[in-house]
């Protein structure tokens, strides 16, 4: 796992590891009956799922308090914390096995500053928060406008999403110019692997999306 991480840039310390190896033990020992992810290759695991979570924090500073909307098992959640210990968490997931699931990992882990967020997240979600990253797939329009009540503002919300989502982006600019500016759009190939990945950030709340 250090090796693969490291060819990727990602420098773990030695407790950092094992509580990453952990997290990878967890999902493994639920993933039958909770069916937590579609990727079992143990390499694609760690490349796939554990580096390219922790690859946005690489590529800026990320704000806190963060919520992962949509965390399912806790990804990009789960691996950024491990990686930005200080980093504050919400892991926001509405399917109660995977909120169970959630929380046995953060008290396995023996995480701190990290709250699972045990519903879905709609407009009518006041906590406030500097900025929203998420790996789900629905529409970049309809995360917006779900996460509008509880984004701080100027707050950023940060996608995660494959090469092709060129569409999402002018979708979204259309229905919520006046609430969100697109203030990064940079596609990027995960490290020494063919997988090409799109990372785009909006800031909230000023106009003049492009």
């Amino acid at each position: 796992m250090d090796a693969l991480l490291k060819r990727c840039g990602i420098h773990l310390s030695t407790r950092q590891l094992d509580q990453l190896w952990a997290y990878h033990q967890l999902l493994r020992q639920h993933d039958a009956e909770l069916n937590l992810t579609r990727i079992h290759n143990f390499e694609n695991m760690v490349i796939k799922l554990y580096a390219d979570s922790i690859l946005p924090a690489l590529q800026t500073a990320l704000p806190s308090p963060l919520m992962d909307l949509g965390s399912g098992p806790g990804m990009p959640g789960i691996p950024l914390k491990i990686f930005l210990p200080e980093l504050e968490l919400l892991l926001a997931e509405s399917r109660r096995p995977r909120i169970d699931f959630l929380k046995m990992a953060v008290k396995e882990l023996a995480l701190s500053g990290i709250e699972v967020i045990e519903r879905g997240i709609a407009p009518d979600f006041e906590r406030p928060v500097a900025g929203v990253i998420t790996r789900a797939v629905e529409p970049m329009a309809d995360t917006l406008a779900r996460v509008a009540g509880c984004l701080e503002q100027h707050g950023t919300v940060i996608f995660m999403k494959g090469p092709h989502c060129d569409d999402e982006i002018e979708a979204a600019g259309r229905a919520l110019g006046d609430a969100y500016a697109l203030q990064a759009d940079i596609p990027y190939q995960i490290p020494q692997t063919p997988h090409r990945r799109r990372w785009c950030a909006t800031v909230g709340r000023p106009s003049g999306f492009p």
